[in-house]
C-alpha cells in the first residue's frame, strides 16, 4: 500500500513546488488567521493556481464562518476543506463537498465511532491535542490510544519526523501521514532536504 503524504503549512510557491517535486500527494494551506503559517486568500489562490493540477490542495480551517469557507472553496473549487477545530458533523457536511476532519487525540479514541459521527467524511486525520496551535506543534500523541478494530483508513499527524516515521508506519495501520513543522528550517519555511528525506522514508517503507 502506498501511503498518502500531505505536507501542511505551505506558505510560498517555492515550498509548494518543493513538496510536489519531492513526491507529496497533497499540500495544506492554512486559512486560520491565528496560525503562524496563515495565508490570506490572494496568496492561497496564487499557490493553488500554480499547483492545483499537480497535487491535491487542502485548505485548513479552524471554527471559521460558513461565509469564509464558501468564499475559499468558490475561489479554489478543486481544493478539499480540512476542518481542524470543534466543527460539528452537520457543519462539515453543510458545504456538500468532500472534507477531511481532524480530531485531536488526548484520551482513548474509537475510530469506528468517529466515522459514524462524521458520516460522509472523506477521511479522518488524527493529530496531537493543542488548543492554541491546532496542529503544527511538532508533538507526538500516544498512538496506543487509537482503537481501530476494523482497520479503517485515517491520516496520522502530530510529531512525525524523518526519524520516527518508519516506527509509526510499522506500528500503526494508517492510510496516510501529515507533517508540517518537522520539515521546516524556520516556522513557515520548508527545508527541501527534510521534506525529501521524510517522503523517501515513507516510500522506502514499502520497498
Amino acid at each position: 500500500m502506498k501511503h498518502f503524504i500531505k505536507i501542511c503549512g505551505i506558505t510560498s510557491l517555492g515550498d509548494a513546488q518543493v513538496a510536489h517535486l519531492a513526491g507529496a500527494d497533497a499540500i495544506g494551506l492554512m486559512m486560520y488567521k491565528n496560525s503562524s503559517r496563515y495565508l490570506d486568500l490572494l496568496k492561497a489562490r496564487e499557490i493553488y493556481d500554480s499547483i492545483n493540477q499537480q497535487v491535491q490542495v487542502v485548505l485548513v480551517f479552524v471554527d471559521q464562518s460558513e461565509e469564509c469557507v464558501n468564499e475559499c472553496l468558490d475561489l479554489m473549487p478543486n481544493a478539499i476543506a480540512q476542518f481542524h477545530g470543534s466543527e460539528t458533523p452537520e457543519y462539515c457536511r453543510s458545504f456538500k463537498k468532500d472534507f477531511i476532519k481532524a480530531i485531536s487525540i488526548r484520551e482513548e479514541f474509537n475510530l469506528e465511532a468517529a466515522y459514524e459521527e462524521f458520516s460522509g467524511v472523506k477521511i479522518l486525520l488524527l493529530d496531537s491535542y493543542n488548543p492554541v496551535t491546532f496542529g503544527g506543534s511538532g508533538n507526538k500523541f500516544n498512538w496506543d490510544l487509537i482503537q481501530n478494530r476494523h482497520k479503517l483508513p485515517f491520516i496520522l499527524a502530530g510529531g512525525l519526523n524523518p526519524d520516527n516515521v518508519i516506527e509509526a508506519l510499522g506500528g500503526i495501520n494508517c492510510t496516510g501521514v501529515d507533517i508540517s513543522s518537522s520539515v521546516e528550517s524556520s516556522p513557515g519555511k520548508k527545508d527541501p532536504y527534510k521534506v525529501q528525506t521524510f517522503i523517501n522514508k515513507v516510500r522506502e517503507f514499502h520497498d
